[in-house]
């Protein structure tokens, strides 16, 4: 009896101090989040500053789990041929994420699973829709690409491999499953304004958005 009395008090004790080091620890990691989130919005904003509001909006979408969100900026342009950008924050530096932008402008992702996906049409050939996982280092890992061809007569690759309409189609919804697709196009993007320009910092989550799903 005297043995498990003992136990509980062992196991109090060391459940109060867990606790005890979760609140002294706690509050300092939180501090320190939020002063990375400020020099990479910061960034941010020195980066607008130096487009031209006649041309770009912008928006900031969460791209991966942690609590800095990347900048997306997109053209004004509606046409075919113009890709967005987006940019991350990492080691005190911006980086540019590179890959292969969509039509319109647009940056189509999966919110908060670091990926990112291409879709395009080329004339002449066809719909090319190509998977990418992003890191804050600005480098890309290519995880899958469709083509769905049109021209000289229909047909469908899959890394470059041709495969039967069926698996193209099942292949992709697999994709769109653990990948949820969302779209950030001009409707949900801001325009470069001074006000705008200078609120991301007191207050980016008003230009934080999800995007419509793709």
């Amino acid at each position: 009896m005297e043995k498990i009395k003992i136990s509980k008090q062992r196991i109090l004790v060391a459940t109060l101090t867990l606790c005890m080091l979760f609140t002294l620890f706690a509050p300092a990691a939180n501090v320190n989040a939020a002063s990375k989130r400020t020099k990479a919005l910061t960034a941010y904003q020195k980066k607008l500053k130096k487009l031209d509001s006649k041309i770009y909006k912008f928006a900031l979408v969460y791209l991966d789990k942690d609590s800095i969100p990347e900048l997306v900026i997109t053209s004004k342009e509606s046409i075919h041929a113009v890709y967005g950008e987006i940019y991350t924050y990492n080691n005190g530096k911006l980086k540019n994420l590179k890959y292969a932008g969509s039509d319109f402008g647009q940056f189509i992702y999966s919110p908060k699973k670091s990926v990112a996906c291409n879709s395009s049409w080329i004339n002449g050939y066809g719909a090319v829709s190509t998977f990418y996982r992003l890191s804050k280092t600005g480098k890309s890992t290519k995880l899958k690409r469709f083509d769905a061809i049109v021209n000289p007569k229909t047909s469908y690759k899959i890394n470059n491999k041709k495969v039967s309409k069926k698996k193209y189609y099942a292949e992709y919804k697999k994709m769109e499953k653990k990948y949820p697709l969302k779209q950030i196009s001009l409707k949900n993007a801001f325009n470069l304004t001074t006000k705008n320009i200078k609120n991301i910092t007191k207050n980016y989550k008003s230009f934080v958005v999800t995007g419509a799903k793709y």
